[in-house]
């Protein structure tokens, strides 16, 4: 019965490792370490039940020590990310070598007697057991354990210290269940027990990591809405789990409410009497879940309107509340103001109306803002069709206007044009990358962005232009298309417009595997598309703009090309920074040792981007940087070993555009390569 125990609990570590791997978006590797950790050991306890030989037996022991050896070492890791701390290098490096020193002590056993002077198997009722005899080194595991659990003790004073800002019960309950381990462990060692009861223990603490895992995603998630608003003076946002507890709340709505800051992380809101509780927490707990359910609230002179919304994780599971504010006092002052002077002079009237109107303009643009960021987003999923939607809605409108539209349906059609492919931000970027001709499979996942960009669009106006553009693009007019199949003029014109711009765009643009087809190739095959894949008129004003366009500028840049210059006295700097951006194709790296160097090379060579180091020998960086502003506007990053705001201060004054530290992370490195370098569109 006793290995069947083990079986048991052996195949219960492994489903909740299945659960952590398959049904998380995100995985946390120290988490998959750990959960990974207590399965060996697990596996190691159950071998060594079912040996029945000594051999055998001393290898499974093995086995499970390398779980029991390592688990606390991740545990403490786990604890340190909960209470947002990074532990000191040197201090991790010394856990991680204490644990392998005591691991390789144990795999001696059988050949020396550092860990074990004696062991025999044992045997139980229908299990095997070992019988030993301790060595010195032994010892050296009990104040391993010892002191991880010393560890754990500072995470709970620390937790409880700033319960405040992190959460306390999930720390406390975290290292309650390490301390019960430690204990388990201590009964088996002073009551010599044949039966690892130890095991339980890991089991509760990893569903206790599972548990906590997802809670703090849920924090993470928050977080990360909220400080996506922070530099929104207009939004204020307070986020509260499934419970009604308090996770986080932006700087906007703490000076809104100053009573927040007395808020407690991971606790429930005190009933009270005070405005913040009857009118904002209470109508939260009281909301029925409908959308649209909204209220305004006062703070000071300002009004701001109140909605509740579900906090959701990657399975549309409601985990959490959002209480959204927006600022509308300007429009209680305009309703206002219209309540009180409706019978004003007309030169009144018109002065409010000119006002409304600057109003709507603003709201326009920044609508016009979104729309071209959105569609930026899904181009920066390829790097290759940087612009794409840019082009594809200015063709678009281009024969809108040789259609006889109207300015506002063409402005409608360019809007729709941006947002033509928003439904590709499902499609997975390698799918999206692939340089290789798509599986059946690939291809249909990429058939389903016009559907998925529908649904996100559908919403967007008070008409439905722009969703049906984007459903229906890719439709074709001898009804072969898809998603619908739709046919001839059942295709909306909108779509139809859209179908002839974005094909000719794909044969006009550079790609990772070819760079845009000659004109004459690319009107041959809007030739042969007529009555086929495209609307015949709508192909025939296409192919008239392109007779027009003599000079072929209607296609992406040539010079898709671009060239980084990196400035560093340091060989071996300027050769990472080449073997960093190795993979990419379309980045050339050319470096120099020196300012004067680099005068030199910029004028004879144009480049993209510059990367400068600011500690070198003879003219400094900040000094070459002056000397470069005086000549060229090419842009400027900055690479220092100063992390201090101070500097970021002293460098934009010189004309830097960005600096990265030293020593810097690859990704990081490209990411701001890539966009310091893009074209502006």
């Amino acid at each position: 019965m006793v290995s069947y125990f083990y079986l048991l609990v052996f195949i219960a570590a492994l489903m909740m490792l299945g659960r952590v791997l398959f049904d998380n978006k995100k995985v946390d590797t120290l988490l998959i370490a750990s959960i990974l950790l207590i399965v060996i050991n697990s596996a190691g306890i159950y071998i060594l039940s079912v040996s029945g030989d000594l051999e055998v037996a001393i290898v499974a022991n093995k086995i499970l020590y390398v779980g029991a050896t390592y688990t606390p070492f991740t545990f403490v890791l786990l604890l340190a990310s909960v209470c947002k701390l990074r532990m000191p290098k040197p201090l991790v490096a010394f856990l991680f070598a204490y644990s392998t020193l005591v691991m390789t002590s144990v795999m001696t056993i059988g050949h020396t007697e550092l860990y074990y002077k004696s062991v025999k198997l044992g045997v139980g009722d229908g299990y095997y057991y070992l019988i030993k005899e301790y060595g010195p080194m032994h010892a050296a595991y009990v104040l391993m354990m010892a002191l991880y659990v010393c560890i754990m003790a500072f995470f709970v004073i620390y937790g409880i210290k700033n319960r405040k800002n992190i959460s306390t019960y999930t720390v406390v309950t975290m290292s309650a269940m390490g301390f019960l381990v430690f204990a388990l462990y201590l009964i088996e060692k002073i009551f010599s027990l044949n039966i690892d009861f130890l095991l339980i223990g890991y089991l509760l603490a990893t569903a206790l990591f599972i548990k906590y895992f997802e809670r703090i995603n849920m924090y993470d998630m928050s977080t990360n809405i909220i400080n996506a608003m922070e530099k929104k003076d207009q939004f204020g946002y307070i986020a509260f789990d499934g419970k009604y507890r308090y996770i986080a709340a932006n700087n906007n709505v703490k000076n809104m409410f100053p009573e927040i800051n007395e808020w407690v992380v991971d606790q429930s809101v005190e009933p009270s009497n005070d405005y913040v509780y009857t009118e904002i927490v209470k109508y939260m707990l009281e909301w029925d879940g409908k959308e649209n359910n909204k209220k305004f609230v006062t703070s000071g002179d300002k009004y701001y309107e109140l909605e509740v919304k579900y906090i959701t994780n990657g399975h549309g599971k409601n985990v959490g509340y959002l209480l959204e504010f927006n600022d509308r006092t300007m429009e209680k002052k305009y309703y206002n103001t219209i309540e009180e002077f409706s019978s004003c002079l007309e030169e009144e009237v018109e002065e409010k109306t000119r006002e409304i109107h600057t109003q709507q303009e603003k709201l326009e643009n920044l609508f016009l803002q979104t729309v071209t960021a959105l569609s930026e987003a899904v181009d920066a999923k390829d790097r290759y069709t940087s612009g794409h939607s840019n082009r594809v809605a200015e063709y678009a409108k281009m024969i809108a206007s040789k259609l006889g539209k109207s300015k506002e349906e063409q402005e409608q059609i360019y809007r729709a044009g941006l947002l033509h492919d928003i439904g590709k931000i499902r499609i997975p970027a390698e799918i999206i990358n692939k340089p290789g001709k798509l599986t059946d499979e690939e291809y249909n996942i990429i058939k389903i962005h016009p559907v998925t960009g529908y649904h996100i669009l559908k919403g967007i106006s008070d008409d439905n232009e722009i969703a049906v553009a984007a459903k229906y693009h890719h439709e074709r007019y001898d009804g072969n298309g898809y998603p619908n199949g739709l046919e001839g003029e059942m295709i909306p014109e909108i779509a139809r417009i859209l179908g002839v711009a974005d094909a000719y765009d794909a044969m006009a643009s550079n790609r990772s595997y070819r760079n845009a087809l000659p004109q004459d190739v690319v009107r041959k095959e809007i030739e042969k598309g007529k009555g086929t894949q495209f609307d015949p008129v709508i192909a025939d004003i296409m192919l008239e703009l392109m007779a027009e366009d003599k000079e072929y500028q209607m296609k992406e840049s040539d010079g898709n090309k671009k060239y980084v210059l990196t400035i560093d006295d340091t060989v071996m700097n300027n050769k990472l920074i080449a073997r960093i951006m190795e993979d990419e194709p379309l980045y050339e790296i050319i470096s120099v040792t020196s300012g004067y160097d680099a005068l030199d090379i910029l004028e004879k060579q144009k480049f993209d981007l510059i990367l400068l180091d600011v500690k070198m020998p003879g003219m400094n960086g900040m000094e070459t940087l002056k000397l470069i502003r005086e000549k060229y506007d090419t842009p400027v990053v900055l690479m220092t070993s100063d992390k201090t705001l101070e500097a970021a201060t002293e460098f934009a004054e010189y004309g830097c555009d960005d600096f990265i530290t030293k020593p810097f992370l690859p990704l990081l490195l490209k990411e701001t390569i890539y966009n310091m370098s893009k074209d502006a569109y």
